[in-house]
């Protein structure tokens, strides 16, 4: 285990490896959908339970991974094996209070979270290989950086959208959600430049497959067309001002994936680049009082 990325503290091993600062990152992306809906009085206990949901599913995703033989090399997978039992037991408490909260939702949401939770089910299941590891969707070439952006506009976006009382079609709620898929995917490949020292050269991620030196191109190339769809969209409502304060998170975006390196730091990649899905709808929000 590398010592020199091990976090020691215990607040932000909570908020990084507990993946509670994860968590703010889906209220912020939710709460920035919720800017431009007509009126949506339900959600609150949307965010409230995504937030949660967040929480039990990213925890779920390492708790299966703990018995793996992998688990010596990420300090994050030794505090989950170390907090499996307390662990366990908030994942148990917020899934439980996740699906209270929904609960009123529910008639109008299951076609949507079904789908939602049973692909992240599977992306990293508690069964193992023979050889110990665990295995999911994220195993499967191409498939880990495609499925997570979806899984994240499907929940941040288009399920906001839909509890909107004024109604929206299927097609605007998937333009809705295709416009913040370039920024998830961005984000998801500087992930995957973080991890292309450990990954195995099957699962064919995109540093894998064009170099690290590509992979970077194509991030950034995804970020600039997101940050012009955000552009002409914040324009074109009249926000003029949120048009240009949002290039400041974009422009702290754009520096993150060009600094990205294949090191495991977790203040770098958990908190910094993680924050970006914070920082940009703040930045949003700022220009809007204008």
């Amino acid at each position: 285990m590398d010592g020199a990325n091990n976090i020691r503290n215990p607040i932000p091993q909570w908020l990084i490896y507990g993946h509670l600062w994860l968590a703010l990152a889906v209220v912020a992306q939710i709460l920035w959908t919720g800017l431009f809906l007509h009126e949506a009085p339900e959600l609150w206990r949307y965010t409230i339970a995504a937030a949660l949901g967040t929480f039990a599913g990213y925890a779920t995703m390492r708790l299966a991974r703990v018995r793996g033989p992998e688990v010596e090399r990420y300090p994050n997978l030794s505090w989950y094996r170390t907090n499996r039992v307390l662990i366990t037991v908030l994942v148990g408490l917020s899934a439980i209070a996740a699906f209270v909260m929904m609960w009123p939702l529910w008639g109008i949401l299951w076609k949507w979270l079904m789908p939602v939770m049973a692909l992240a089910f599977f992306y990293v299941t508690p069964f193992t290989s023979a050889s110990g590891r665990s295995v999911g969707l994220r195993s499967i070439p191409f498939l880990k950086v495609l499925l997570i952006p979806v899984l994240w506009v499907v929940v941040v976006v288009a399920i906001p959208i839909r509890l909107d009382l004024e109604a929206h079609s299927s097609l605007t709620i998937a333009t809705f959600a295709c416009m913040r898929i370039p920024l998830i995917l961005a984000l998801a490949i500087v992930f995957d430049i973080r991890d292309t020292a450990t990954d195995d050269p099957a699962l064919r991620t995109v540093p894998l497959v064009f170099g690290l030196r590509g992979a970077g191109f194509i991030a950034l190339f995804l970020l600039i067309c997101s940050a012009l769809f955000e552009v002409i969209f914040l324009r074109g409502l009249g926000y003029v001002t949120a048009g240009w304060t949002i290039l400041f998170g974009y422009a702290v975006a754009a520096l993150l994936i060009l600094r990205a390196k294949p090191v495991r730091d977790p203040i770098y990649y958990a908190l910094y680049v993680d924050g970006v899905m914070i920082l940009i709808p703040l930045c949003v929000w700022v220009g809007t009082m204008f």
